[in-house]
């Protein structure tokens, strides 16, 4: 009996430490909207791939990678670059106005966050524009941060109409 309940207890434990992460990334994000999208809620530890809705829109993290170039610009000395692909649906019944302005790095030895760079081609999503009731669009964001940062997070900060933040999505940048 005694074997049993300990290979029992064993099991237990290695299944926790298995579905940890899983369990771990969703934080805030509990249920999906009536299309699948997980609802953004609360602070979101976000995973590529999965879509998360927000107030307006739905979007799509497709892929997150650091690199030192990206088309013809390089990170200047010290700095590394977060290109991020995302795909933005507007959810919302109106055309509404979109950009670069929620998506940001964070770290928490930063005294501010690191906002895009403006947009240099076709491919970046633009600082600001309109998208329409159920148009979708993908971009680039880009990010030049300082390359010895410990904890850099991908970050979209959600602001009420009051300028709170209610809700934000953050991947780790590995």
């Amino acid at each position: 009996m005694r074997k049993s309940r300990t290979a029992f207890a064993a099991l237990l434990i290695a299944v926790l430490i298995a579905t940890t992460p899983v369990l771990t990334a969703c934080n805030g994000a509990h249920r999906p909207d009536s299309n699948g999208a997980q609802v953004l809620e609360g602070n979101v530890t976000g995973i590529v791939g999965t879509e998360y809705a927000a107030y307006w829109f739905n979007f799509t993290v497709n892929s997150l990678k650091t690199d030192s170039v990206y088309k013809d610009y390089a990170a200047t000395k010290g700095n590394t670059l977060v290109i991020a692909s995302i795909t933005l649906t507007n959810t919302y019944g109106s055309p509404q106005q979109y950009g670069t302005f929620d998506w940001f790095v964070n770290d928490d030895s930063l005294s501010e966050a690191l906002y895009p760079l403006n947009p240099f081609t076709s491919t970046m999503m633009p600082t600001d524009f309109t998208l329409y009731s159920q148009e979708t669009v993908t971009f680039d964001v880009v990010i030049q941060y300082p390359a010895n940062l410990a904890n850099p997070t991908f970050t979209y900060a959600e602001i009420n109409e009051k300028g709170e933040t209610f809700s934000t999505f953050m991947i780790p940048i590995v």
